[in-house]
């Protein structure tokens, strides 16, 4: 299936072409969406119009009647000739629908005295009601419907070119998947609706003059005979106003005529097999069920289209914020702890009954911080003094914001061991300043890990508000725990000198650990140093008292000039031995897990040590039976030297875990490509995977290499293969950061 599909999306349908098929798809869809709805909510009620009619009626009859006999039971029971239609029953029994000042009425009489046996129950003028509404929309606007009819097949017809089925616990998804699982039913309906519109596979009906003089019933049998040669009759229906379809036997065996004022003509059925595919008459109930069943399906592509967009647009405008809140607390983090802080303010807040809503910072726009009465800001500080990737696009646009209408408070988390304590706050603040917004305190910042600093500002941002918490609890971000060294596996070459020395370390916990792959391990090199984050590349599914580590030894100039290890690298990767013990801390990194839906695709791009989190990822999906799709994206240096876990990535290649790893080598003279080249080089079949598939993307490595660079090469890849401008790719990204479809733990 895979190469089939590579075949047909990359071969058969260009970018370009996917982009124009998309653009018909959804304004096709979403400009017809009322009339659409209108025609499959009467083409359902029309579905039951034959299983109520067979409800109140009788069994067919077995034989035709005579022409003569039918003119002279006529000539009793229609003297005011408003019959428009006859049908035979068993026990000689004839059945007419009579039409009157708008109203219809059916009764059935006795073929051989005439008499009335009953008048029946009908529900005929209602779905006369209907079905002028399906077909012309009650106004006469029949080329409207027709319109409708034709951009229905378009939308049914492109749909399984745009996006192939793949289960997820998303809207989307189930749209995609409804759609193609009942394409062949659906395009039952409305292809043999178009072809009604074009006559085929339908009688070919003589001209009718609808201003001419109606015959009656009777008159339209006796022409039948007269001029048709008809001697025994089934069923006679009035239709398009003057003209009637009798239905009998000659002579020369069974006939279907079209008698109009004009002429008599023969065809071969009315109304035909198309027609009968189409209004689901051809196996009495059953079909009748089907095709209220279609309808029902279409009813809900229709629904389901349009609710997949409109919410789509509205993530798009508000974020996916609550607007209506009156607090906003919004966070930058790094390694989780400001998100952390984030959602135990917002469930103080909440407790004390505060509407509030709750985001991270690149989700947000800066005007959406007008909309609240009061904004709570949380803030860390990542690397050299820098913003963390989450909030670098919310700061950069601030300098063209007006905000003020707002009113916040700022908490900034950093570590005075570090050179550029709470920068992130300070510039953030700064920006805030110069965009107009109000400050209600002074910048509060926090040294360390965050306790009564934290609790005294947020008690103070609620008497702001005019309510007390009661006490604000406190909070454990980080878990602390000891391990014990395991192994520890170099992993480059240790005889090439270009190389980075890495290596795998595995730990070992006395007790059961609770983690997902992604989260960090903070360790601390010596006292009073700050603890530096690992990415924990390993799942409890395996081993639920196992942690995996893989750490670059970093050097450093110690105070003599000299070329040192790093202080906690050289710890991990040099001192430490198999069997001793390490004191750490566990922390949560929910923005970098692996989603919950196992099934959800994944693409994963890593270069050196980036790889740390995604070998956990794999790990995991490879103890889940369901488990999507893998692609990872990896690039290094030298493939003999540094093809970090080459030999994990291969077997879970083989197994299906990994369903395509593409690699790239800088160092190697065949190569001297980088992971970014890889997204170029694939960017029609990524594009796929993000937007049909809807896969999520997980990026780990370098801020200034590859998280820069990867960037460049997906909106490089919006423009090229979707048509967007540059403007629109940037804006494109970042909606795909704020709704978590783009993830991103970049280090340096």
């Amino acid at each position: 299936m895979d190469n089939f599909r590579k075949v047909l999306q990359t071969m058969v349908m260009p970018a370009w072409w996917h982009r124009k098929l998309r653009f018909a798809h959804r304004w096709a869809a979403l400009l017809f969406t009322p009339l659409l709805a209108m025609i499959l909510i009467t083409g359902l009620i029309l579905a039951f119009e034959g299983v109520v009619e067979r409800h109140h009626s009788g069994s067919p009859a077995a034989q035709p009647v005579a022409v003569e006999q039918l003119e002279g039971f006529l000539q009793q029971v229609d003297r005011r000739q408003r019959a428009r239609e006859l049908a035979l029953e068993s026990g000689d029994v004839g059945v007419l629908t009579f039409s009157a000042a708008g109203q219809r009425y059916v009764e059935a009489y006795d073929l051989a005295s005439a008499e009335l046996i009953e008048e029946r129950p009908s529900a005929t003028g209602f779905f006369r009601t209907v079905r002028h509404l399906h077909k012309d929309l009650g106004l006469g606007l029949d080329w409207v419907v027709e319109l409708a009819t034709y951009a229905l097949l378009v939308v049914l017809v492109i749909g399984p070119l745009l996006a192939w089925p793949y289960l997820q616990h998303t809207l989307v998804s189930w749209h995609n998947l409804l759609g193609w699982l009942t394409l062949p039913l659906v395009l039952l309906v409305s292809a043999t609706a178009v072809l009604m519109i074009h006559e085929i596979g339908t009688p070919h009906l003589p001209p009718i003059d609808r201003d001419a003089q109606r015959p009656s019933l009777s008159e339209a049998v006796a022409r039948a005979a007269d001029e048709g040669g008809l001697t025994h009759v089934w069923h006679v229906e009035r239709f398009e106003q003057v003209a009637y379809a009798v239905e009998g036997r000659s002579d020369a065996g069974p006939r279907t005529l079209i008698v109009t004022p004009d002429q008599v003509a023969e065809v071969g059925s009315y109304p035909g097999w198309i027609a009968n595919l189409h209004q689901g008459t051809w196996a009495g109930i059953w079909s009748a069920l089907l095709n209220a069943f279609i309808a029902l399906i279409l009813l809900a592509l229709t629904v389901t289209g349009l609710l997949s967009w409109g919410l789509r647009r509205f993530r798009q405008q508000s974020g996916g914020v609550d607007i209506g809140a009156q607090v906003l607390i919004a966070h930058a983090s790094q390694t989780g702890t400001a998100a952390k802080l984030a959602h135990e303010s917002a469930a103080s807040m909440r407790k004390a009954g505060i509407k509030v809503a709750e985001s991270s910072l690149a989700s947000l726009r800066p005007e959406q911080l007008n909309d609240f009465h009061r904004v709570l800001l949380i803030v860390s500080t990542a690397g050299d003094g820098e913003m963390p990737d989450a909030g670098q696009a919310f700061l950069n646009s601030l300098a063209s914001a007006d905000l003020r209408g707002c009113k916040f408070h700022l908490l900034a988390l950093g570590d005075r061991r570090y050179r550029h304590f709470c920068a992130a706050g300070d510039m953030l603040h700064e920006a805030l300043d110069k965009a107009g917004a109000e400050p209600l305190t002074m910048l509060t910042r926090v040294d360390g890990k965050p306790g009564r600093e934290w609790q005294d500002w947020l008690a103070n941002a609620a008497g702001d508000l005019g309510v007390s918490l009661g006490g604000v609890p406190e909070i454990v971000v980080d878990k602390q725990i000891s391990l014990s060294l395991n192994r520890r596996e170099r992993l480059d070459d240790p005889e090439d000198a270009e190389l980075q020395e890495v290596w795998s370390l595995e730990f070992e916990a006395a007790e059961p650990l609770d983690y997902r792959p992604g989260d960090l391990l903070l360790v601390e090199p010596c006292a009073g140093e700050p603890a530096r984050p690992y990415s924990i590349g390993s799942s409890p599914l395996e081993d639920p008292r196992l942690i995996r580590l893989t750490v670059a030894v970093t050097s450093r100039l110690d105070s003599s000039g000299q070329a040192v290890p790093g202080k906690c690298s050289g710890l991990l990767g040099r001192e430490l031995r198999v069997g001793e013990s390490l004191h750490a801390a566990l922390r949560s990194h929910p923005s970098f897990r692996p989603p919950d839906d196992q099934r959800r695709p994944l693409v994963l791009i890593a270069a050196g040590c980036g790889i740390a989190p995604f070998v956990g990822f794999l790990a995991e999906r490879a103890q889940q039976s369901q488990a999507g799709p893998v692609w990872l994206i990896f690039g290094n240096r030298k493939r003999c030297g540094d093809a970090l876990y080459s030999q994990w990535l291969e077997q879970w290649q083989r197994d299906g875990v990994l369903r395509r790893l593409d690699q790239a080598f800088s160092r190697d003279s065949e190569d001297g490509s980088y992971a970014t080249d890889r997204i170029r080089e694939n960017a029609a079949e990524l594009l796929r995977w993000i937007r049909d598939d809807g896969a999520l993307i997980y990026v780990c490595g370098r801020r200034a290499t590859l998280g820069e660079g990867v960037m460049a090469a997906f909106i490089a890849l919006l423009v090229e293969q979707a048509g967007f401008t540059q403007q629109q790719a940037e804006a494109e990204l970042e909606q795909w950061r704020a709704d978590g479809r783009l993830r991103m733990d970049l280090i340096g």
